[in-house]
């Protein structure tokens, strides 16, 4: 079977198992300019399309270095990354040959275009893509789920920990008396309101070390269906949100934004969460896909983490690089196991 490259609106729509594999997601990220993309493309072969990105300095990519406490793994040089490390997941190719196919097709742009790798974040299989020839699984920040059990009171109920469960329903109940209201906004209503969630998502990033999102990023995102601001409002003010993508029977919390000012008094990040999990019931998903961060926050409320990794190909031989890339892997898994089993701290950002 051949493969070929293409422009991802020459391409009919195609299957993907999550938001960031759907064309709609290929045709926005592609103008993004907060993660630099200097070129596009898709490998088209059968029922596969992979999204490509030719990418110089990817934020998404320096908040797994700032999670590992290493500088600029690449030294300021391009990456062909299939697809950005801003997509929660990656690729969800099964076979071998398609895994072959993809990682040659992908080496081969990034020589052309003088990349110094091509790499596959937001694996959750590592181990069939470390299979072909010079691949580093590097392991990087993880999401999280949970089912959503049909209701926020039989979500409230599934919690394991009895002292947990009190918490949970504790914090919401306190933001409803302090007067947080939920507002659902989906693709243009949102508009908007992006400017003030991205100020807020902006200033929940800085505080891991990293200029992560613009308002194009969120922008894009507003265009992809399925998209839904769940804006936590205070009076007038916003403050809060979950910026999350609806797709199959999962309910995606992609990106969040809080005012840090407010957070203690109202309890913002845990009442949305409860939220998100009452909107999922309400709209008739299933699972709730929480996200990267806020590790032990996520787990003492039912959400069961997804081990991610980034698996690397280096363009030519660089024993340097490579272990560089072990250790920034061993770093953040060193890092999660850490923050999984510290204290709670409901002023975490995912």
């Amino acid at each position: 079977m051949t493969a070929r490259w293409s422009a991802a609106d020459r391409v009919p729509d195609w299957p993907a198992a999550h938001p960031f594999g759907s064309r709609e997601w290929a045709l926005e990220w592609r103008n993004v300019q907060t993660d630099p993309v200097r070129a596009a493309r898709v490998l088209h072969t059968g029922q596969l399309v992979a999204p490509f990105y030719l990418i110089d300095g990817s934020p998404a990519w320096a908040a797994f270095e700032a999670e590992a406490g290493v500088g600029d793994t690449w030294a300021g040089r391009p990456v062909v990354y299939g697809p950005s490390p801003y997509a929660t997941y990656g690729l969800n190719v099964a076979s071998p040959w398609e895994i072959r196919t993809v990682v040659e097709h992908g080496l081969a742009w990034a020589r052309e275009t003088g990349a110094v790798a091509a790499v596959f974040p937001g694996l959750g299989h590592p181990r069939a893509w470390t299979a072909v020839k010079g691949g580093i699984a590097v392991r990087t920040t993880g999401s999280h789920q949970a089912p959503v059990r049909g209701s926020l009171a039989a979500f409230q109920a599934s919690i394991g920990s009895a002292r947990a469960r009190r918490e949970f329903g504790r914090q919401w109940r306190r933001a409803n008396d302090a007067g947080l209201r939920l507002d659902a906004l989906r693709g243009a209503e949102m508009t908007p309101a992006l400017p003030a969630f991205t100020r807020l998502a902006d200033a929940a990033a800085a505080r891991h070390g990293v200029a992560l999102y613009g308002l194009d990023v969120f922008r894009a995102v507003a265009q992809v269906p399925g998209a839904v601001l769940l804006a936590a409002k205070h009076g007038r003010k916003l403050a809060g949100g979950f910026l999350c993508l609806r797709h199959g029977s999962t309910l995606y919390l992609w990106a969040a934004g809080l005012d840090y000012a407010t957070l203690p008094e109202l309890h913002t990040y845990a009442w949305l969460l409860a939220e998100s999990v009452s909107y999922a019931a309400a709209t008739g998903a299933v699972v709730v896909d929480a996200g990267r961060g806020n590790y032990l926050v996520k787990r003492r409320f039912g959400f069961t983490q997804v081990p991610l990794y980034s698996v690397c190909y280096l363009v030519s031989p660089d024993p340097g690089l490579a272990a560089s890339l072990a250790e920034m892997g061993g770093r953040i898994a060193a890092a999660l196991a850490q923050a999984s089993a510290g204290p709670a701290q409901e002023l975490a950002a995912s």
